[in-house]
């Protein structure tokens, strides 16, 4: 058995990448691999973006810059179209963290990981804003969540707190961005890497305990 815990955030485009390939990789080890899902906002306030983008049409270009990494990834991806839909103007990462949170609070971290990508999906795919609690609830309909509960959730201060508290976690163990993976509570895996590798390093804890054949490095050693 391995873990994996792996810290993340809905808006950003590295963490869509790493998450669907991780997603693929671990559906291959059935029972052998267990993720862990924790919360680590890149925009932690609309303070912090309005410092960044004044107006509206600053945000839209902050998000377009965002976007556009996805065509290293993805070569026909269109950033242009997603944005000009005109829906993502201020969007933060508080709003969909918590409501991953509210999610897992009912289907675990498989419910945690299935919202995330869904709501990923409709912010880099379908242009929504995930900050709308509408957008946010009609994800919650989608994978058959409680809307009631999940409502609830959303706006309780113990889903908020979750949210704080993996933060402070991933600080704590000098994690300083996203996406990151922390394989059995020790090894650090950062970035975005290809499905190989993921494959590769689950092989190898597997078969030896740790990392034999994959270099990595304990999340308190320096780069």
């Amino acid at each position: 058995m391995i873990k994996l815990t792996f810290f993340h955030d809905v808006i950003c485009p590295f963490c869509y990448m790493a998450s669907k390939r991780l997603k693929k990789v671990v559906n291959e080890f059935k029972g052998e691999v267990i993720v862990k899902h924790k919360a680590f906002a890149i925009i932690s306030s609309l303070e912090d973006l309005k410092a960044i983008a004044p107006t509206e049409e600053d945000a839209r270009q902050v998000f377009l810059n965002e976007f556009s990494i996805l065509k290293r990834y993805i070569p026909d991806y269109d950033p242009e179209k997603v944005i000009g839909k005109g829906k993502i103007k201020y969007v933060w990462s508080i709003p969909p963290l918590i409501a991953c949170k509210a999610a897992e609070f009912q289907k675990g971290d498989e419910g945690h990981w299935e919202f995330f990508d869904r709501a990923q999906d409709k912010f880099f795919l379908e242009g929504e804003d995930i900050t709308d609690e509408k957008v946010l609830v009609s994800i919650a309909e989608e994978i058959g969540l409680d809307v009631n509960k999940f409502k609830e959730d959303l706006n309780a201060k113990r889903t908020k707190l979750a949210v704080i508290e993996d933060e402070e976690e991933a600080k704590a163990m000098g994690i300083r961005g996203v996406p990151a993976i922390l394989v059995n509570d020790t090894w650090l895996i950062r970035g975005v890497q290809d499905e190989n590798y993921y494959r590769a390093v689950i092989k190898d804890i597997l078969e030896h305990g740790e990392p034999k054949e994959i270099k990595l490095k304990a999340y308190w050693e320096k780069d």
